[in-house]
């Protein structure tokens, strides 16, 4: 009657194993482009901010103000996975902005004369390390969007 297996067989084994593979395979990549996706998302709500900012700026004294590149640090080109501390610059200081914390992207704002006044609020991100950045928009009429492919990070 206690004729009962003493534990599993060697191919039995390597079913789990391979199995385990398969789901590592397909898990892993999907896992590493949602981190990606998670440290990209702080230039949204950045390049927002910025616009709220600008608009209120202008609403106040008539004049979009021009915002150099910040943080320096940051080229906008460059690979850096790393969040660095904000150093603003005197056109974030007029309109009175600045991220909560440190950022891993670089922002500016270009002012657009003519008949009707308007700026570009651009933020440039790059996580992954190539030289393709992510590469966001907003205008006086636009929320912030991505202006580059969905797979930039």
């Amino acid at each position: 009657m206690r004729n009962l297996k003493q534990g599993f067989s060697l191919v039995e084994l390597m079913i789990v194993v391979a199995i385990i593979g398969i789901l590592a395979a397909i898990a892993i990549p999907n896992f590493v482009a949602m981190q990606y996706k998670a440290k990209r998302s702080e230039a949204p709500g950045n390049i927002d901010g910025i616009k709220t900012t600008q608009m209120a700026y202008e609403a106040a004294y008539d004049a979009y103000v021009d915002c150099a590149v910040a943080p320096a640090s940051l080229a906008l080109d460059a690979g850096d996975k790393t969040a660095k501390p904000w150093v603003t610059t005197t056109g974030f200081t007029t309109v009175g902005w600045k991220p909560d914390g440190d950022v891993r992207g670089a922002y500016y704002v270009l002012p657009i004369s003519g008949a009707t006044p308007s700026f570009e609020a651009v933020g440039a991100i790059n996580v992954d390390g190539d030289a393709a950045p992510a590469l966001y928009l907003a205008t006086h009429s636009l929320n912030a969007k991505i202006t580059t492919v969905d797979s930039n990070y």
